[in-house]
């Protein structure tokens, strides 16, 4: 929980184990952050070049946890 006490709404663990939680204000950024780099000519330039094609099939299943259906380009 963050320091308002708001109630955590995702949990979802990474690759590596790790556990994340995110309250509300936190999963509309990382929504909004995921949908600019998706729909941007330079996002996806910057997840290419950060983690290969790999990274859009990464951010569309992310998204998808999130209940964001985006279709692949």
């Amino acid at each position: 929980m963050n320091e308002e006490n708001e109630e955590l709404e995702v949990c979802f663990t990474a690759e590596t184990g790790e556990l994340y939680s995110l309250d509300k204000k936190e999963r509309i950024l990382v929504r909004e952050v995921l949908r600019i780099a998706l729909t941007t000519p330079s996002g996806k330039k910057i997840l290419e070049a950060r983690f290969g094609k790999a990274g859009f099939e990464i951010a569309l299943r992310l998204l998808g946890q999130m209940g964001v259906t985006m279709e692949k380009s």
